[in-house]
């Protein structure tokens, strides 16, 4: 009978790893897990990641006589250490763990309830069960150990203490502004103007430039102060303490050397004091939905050019609606050369000539391609102006 059993085990086994059976495998789990686990979205490619190296590896044991894993898989080893810099906590990587195991237990019901009547269904059940509950003890033992080491090395760092401190502000909890300096390293907060920045790294690789990037662009600002604060993930906060920048002076972020297709940055409007600190970011986080749009390749984005614009990302339905209905026949996926014409002629006081010479255009051209889009338009394009440049802008960053 074992080996009838062993028989149908290896048969099974190459079925499952199959890329497709593979795939169906990783998606069925990891669509258990995000239902039940509420995780940040830069997570979640390493969480399938995992998903995926654990099954592959899981497979490959299932006909050995060996009591279970030995060696954690790799991207498991990273989505431990992504969850402790998130500053998440260790019940969400035990719930993790418990989601896939019930999704396991699930799946290995189903799959021996299928196997042939001849077998013993369930000894190959048992079997089966005893063999994934091994490897998911061995691998949660592994996985809770890499965890603590990147909490404890951040809280080395002092990173969490500064981090929980400033998420208490920034939830608006009592915390003096003495305090919050303090902890900052004395970064002056009373009575100054902060602006806040966050940096985001469009992909994993480019998490370690992001300080130093956010450090160059803070040094594009005469006289500011910066203090980071690092939440984990692909992001970083800093807030910059304006010195001898006179109030209502537009600054002049200077961004050369940073490629937008890695690092970009978000930048709330200035405002004073603790007050200040916490609009600031507040303005910055909204200005990021717009900033890590894909189809938005510039590396700085403020608040101040994009906020009519995030009032829209709180509803992409909606918003999608309101730009198609704005833009009707100018939103064909081949007049992006008339929609950067409209928009620049609406955003500028500049005569015709000045407006084809900035374009590098005969001035005869602007005014065909302003006739060519009130004809897709419907509408001169200066009866909705503001409607128009805003579904333009929308378009731009989320429909292109």
């Amino acid at each position: 009978m074992m080996t009838e059993i062993t028989d149908w085990l290896q048969a099974f086994v190459d079925a499952q790893q199959n890329p497709a059976a593979v795939d169906e495998w990783v998606s069925t789990t990891a669509d258990a897990i995000m239902a039940d686990v509420d995780l940040p979205d830069d997570i979640r490619p390493v969480l399938i990641a995992a998903i995926e190296e654990h099954w592959l590896a899981f497979l490959g044991g299932v006909t050995v006589d060996v009591a279970g894993t030995t060696e954690l898989v790799p991207a498991a080893g990273e989505l431990a250490e992504q969850i402790a810099g998130h500053h998440l906590g260790l019940p969400v990587l035990l719930k993790i763990y418990q989601s896939a195991q019930e999704a396991s237990w699930d799946f290995a019901v189903g799959v021996v309830g299928q196997a042939p009547k001849g077998l013993d269904h369930e000894s190959l059940l048992v079997w089966f069960w005893t063999k994934a509950n091994r490897w998911f003890a061995t691998s949660v033992e592994l996985s809770v150990a890499l965890y603590q080491q990147e909490v404890e090395r951040i809280r080395r760092r002092g990173d969490a203490r500064r981090y929980e401190l400033v998420a208490d502000v920034l939830d608006g909890r009592s915390v003096g502004s003495n305090e919050l300096s303090a902890e900052l390293g004395g970064h002056p907060i009373a009575g100054v103007t902060q602006v806040s920045v966050i940096a985001y790294a469009m992909d994993a690789d480019s998490i370690e430039g992001l300080e130093p990037a956010l450090v160059r662009l803070a040094s594009s600002i005469a006289g500011a102060r910066l203090v980071v604060v690092r939440p984990g993930g692909r992001e970083l906060w800093g807030w910059i303490a304006l010195g001898a920048t006179a109030p209502g002076v537009a600054l002049q972020w200077d961004s050369r050397g940073t490629d937008p297709e890695q690092i970009r940055f978000a930048i709330g409007e200035p405002a004073e004091g603790m007050s200040g600190f916490v609009r600031s970011h507040r303005d910055a986080r909204a200005a990021q939905r717009v900033a890590r749009a894909s189809r938005r390749g510039v590396a700085v984005t403020r608040y101040e050019d994009v906020a009519a614009l995030t009032l829209l990302t709180h509803d992409p339905d909606a918003a999608e609606r309101f730009t198609r209905t704005v833009l009707r026949g100018l939103a064909a996926s081949d007049l992006s050369e008339l929609r950067d014409t409209v928009r620049y002629v609406l955003t500028t006081a500049d005569s015709a000539d000045t407006v084809a010479k900035s374009l590098g255009i005969h001035k005869n051209t602007v005014r065909y391609r302003t006739q060519q889009a009130e004809r897709l338009l419907g509408y001169p394009i200066r009866e909705r102006a503001g409607d128009l440049v805003l579904a333009l802008d929308y378009f731009s960053a989320f429909l292109e």
